[in-house]
């Protein structure tokens, strides 16, 4: 009987073969896979100095114009009154927009802003104002300055057209004119009564000679004596009539000076409170604008926000509407950078803008550039960065995204450019440091 092999032993010594080759690779593979794998690593690490890729620093943006979007935001609390425009409607600068219901009526406090931007108030029209026009105004709560101008309207009108000062002025140089008559008179017969003593005494002195020489008798020189005493006595009397009536004409001219200094302090105390009264009008009023009533400062479209019908409550600091500018030829991007990497950013670097609204995969991005960097940080520590837009809305995709309001989203500033090696080199270079 023949002793070949089984086939069953004949597998196994194949199967060892095969081990024997599997467990033992060939010299020469071994070599090639060492240098292959070499060659791939050294080609790594070259491309890897010439592998360059930016950092980006990511954050929130609002894309708007260089004039920006006009918010306007509800003063005071309250219900909206009326509406006086529409949504998307052309408003033009200091057009009313609405106005919260207060205790005025709102026609009347028109016609008054109407009545005191119109009318001139001043010298050139006597101070006049039109005060019966706003007989029957409702002005709730500018109604307390209304009517403290109104009483100094009516108290320098009166004042002007009475003259109650008039009429003490009249008497005090009616008096002072017959004061001078008087003194006057007084005077010119002082000078007649000096000429007449000068005659008495002269005729005196000679019955004084012919009496101490025994001509005539004692009688008749005593009446002479009288009559020339008499005369001096009246002389006297006139002076002091004189000195009094030119005491009397220096009290009347203080007297007409006082009258006419009260006189210019009355009408510059009436001019000075109407002045005073108007001009706190015209605050009131502003004041009551300010709270209640909502104005354009712009030309522009309109936008409602937290408004969209008449009746509605709105609070104080609400967003109620939003005016996007007419002129939108340049436009910026608003970005708020947390103080982390901002050391990256410098002027000129390109932004990439992602916008909310119109997504990139399908629209493209906006493209901008870093115009200015604020130089402290805000309140929480985030850093405000401008860019401009050369493209204006023009994206990458060639598509024009048209600007109807502010709009957000995503934008990514893009650093310089580092290589493979060289972050790497900083990562192992900051860990062998810390």
């Amino acid at each position: 009987m023949s002793e070949n092999p089984r086939p069953i032993d004949n597998l196994q010594l194949r199967s060892e073969e095969v081990q024997e080759i599997i467990t033992t690779p060939p010299a020469w593979l071994i070599r090639w896979g060492i240098t292959l794998v070499f060659l791939i690593t050294c080609g790594l690490i070259f491309l890897s100095f010439f592998i360059k890729y930016p950092d980006f620093i990511m954050s929130r943006v609002i894309v708007t114009t260089v004039e920006p979007t006009e918010k306007m935001i509800a003063k005071t609390s309250g219900q909206v009154d009326r509406l006086w425009v529409s949504n998307g409607e052309k408003v033009q600068a200091g057009q009313i927009l609405a106005n919260i219901k207060s205790t005025s009526d709102v026609q009347s406090v028109l016609l008054l802003k109407k009545l005191l931007e119109e009318v001139p108030f001043g010298e050139e029209n006597g101070f006049f104002f039109p005060l019966d026009s706003l007989s029957d105004a409702v002005l709730g709560e500018i109604e307390l300055s209304f009517v403290e101008f109104e009483r100094s309207h009516m108290e320098f009108r009166l004042l002007e057209r009475l003259q109650p000062s008039l009429v003490q002025l009249e008497g005090s140089r009616q008096s002072i004119h017959e004061i001078q008559e008087r003194l006057t008179s007084q005077l010119a017969q002082k000078e007649i009564l000096k000429r007449k003593v000068s005659l008495v005494e002269a005729d005196f002195n000679r019955n004084k000679v012919l009496y101490e020489g025994g001509i005539i008798a004692a009688k008749d020189f005593e009446s002479r004596e009288m009559e020339y005493l008499l005369m001096q006595e009246q002389v006297n009397g006139m002076t002091i009539t004189i000195s009094q009536l030119q005491e009397a004409l220096v009290n009347a001219g203080q007297t007409l000076k006082s009258i006419q200094v009260a006189k210019e302090q009355d009408e510059s105390r009436a001019l000075i409170n109407l002045i005073q009264s108007y001009h706190g009008l015209n605050r009131a009023l502003k004041e009551w604008e300010n709270n209640y009533m909502l104005v354009s400062s712009t030309n522009g479209e309109i936008g409602f926000q937290g408004v969209w019908g008449e009746h509605q409550f709105v609070q104080s600091g609400e967003h109620v509407f939003s005016i996007l500018p007419n002129e939108r030829t340049e436009l910026l991007g608003k970005m708020i950078v947390s103080s982390q990497n901002t050391g990256k950013i410098f002027m000129g670097q390109r932004v990439l803008i992602k916008l909310d609204n119109f997504p990139f995969q399908q629209f493209g991005t906006l493209l901008g550039e870093v115009e200015s960097i604020s130089v402290s940080p805000d309140e929480e520590g985030n850093y405000i960065v401008y860019s401009s837009l050369p493209e204006g809305t023009k994206t990458s995709y060639g598509k024009e995204i048209q600007l109807t309001q502010e709009l957000l989203g995503t934008a990514e500033i893009i650093t310089e450019d580092l290589s493979v090696a060289e972050r790497l080199f900083f990562k192992l270079k900051s860990i062998t440091e810390y």
